[in-house]
């Protein structure tokens, strides 16, 4: 398989299972992917391991008590904004995915993979992108569910320029790699999938992150739309080893 690049390299991507642990994980990693992906025709399954009911960000807006369906309509107002209509929810606490029975977790994905046979798999590494237990317990199941399976699994990870010009002064302001000193950073070139978000796919990714003010209210605000969008421009991944 080439390098994918474009909307027609996806086209190499076949199916696609994408599983991730909180809403927006999804959006933030490769909402442009899978947005190529369903005007290619192609099948788009998205798996969330959590309603994210712990993300508070403003108690007097989202309350906590009811954020975990906050947060679940926010997703679904996001995949609408992409075209994916195949949506499941594992069925887990947020923040406490690392004392989940992971053989109940391996069991569900491999249910998803056996009822649609994916060809991919988008998903964190291990080290889980920020360095959250979620993501990193996540990254566990999924190379736990592919053992013995064909699926191609690709792990999400920061690409070296946009890193440098926009993600550390955005974790500074946002505390987005709370969990690790540094992300996963590769160079496009060194990366399986580098994939250049055309302008209208950038329009409906960023109108997905919009819509869920929970988690993105505050990072849309304040980062001019220019700036926002040449950030969610280009998505990066590696195949899992």
């Amino acid at each position: 398989m080439k390098r994918i690049t474009t909307t027609e390299d996806i086209k190499q991507l076949g199916t696609i299972l994408s599983v991730w642990a909180h809403p927006d994980d999804e959006s933030f990693s490769c909402a442009g992917i899978m947005c190529a992906c369903v005007q290619n025709g192609q099948q788009v399954i998205c798996v969330t391991a959590t309603k994210g009911e712990a993300g508070v960000q403003d108690e007097s807006r989202w309350p906590a008590a009811q954020l975990g369906d906050i947060r679940a309509k926010e997703m679904k107002a996001a995949l609408r904004q992409l075209g994916i209509k195949d949506h499941y929810w594992l069925g887990y606490q947020d923040g406490q995915c690392d004392c989940v029975q992971a053989q109940d977790a391996v069991n569900k994905i491999k249910e998803l993979i056996k009822n649609y046979h994916p060809d991919t798999i988008l998903t964190f590494g291990p080290d889980g992108m920020t360095g959250h237990p979620d993501h990193q317990s996540v990254s566990n199941w999924v190379s736990q569910a592919i053992d013995g399976s064909l699926v191609t699994v690709y792990h999400s990870v920061e690409e070296e320029q946009r890193y440098h010009k926009y993600m550390i002064e955005a974790d500074k302001k946002f505390n987005i790699y709370f969990n690790i000193d540094k992300p996963p950073v590769h160079k496009a070139s060194d990366c399986d999938i580098a994939f250049r978000l055309p302008k209208e796919i950038i329009t409906k990714k960023y109108a997905a992150l919009k819509s869920m003010p929970s988690q993105t209210e505050a990072m849309i605000k304040t980062t001019p739309k220019e700036e926002m969008e040449a950030m969610l421009g280009l998505e990066c991944f590696v195949q899992a080893k």
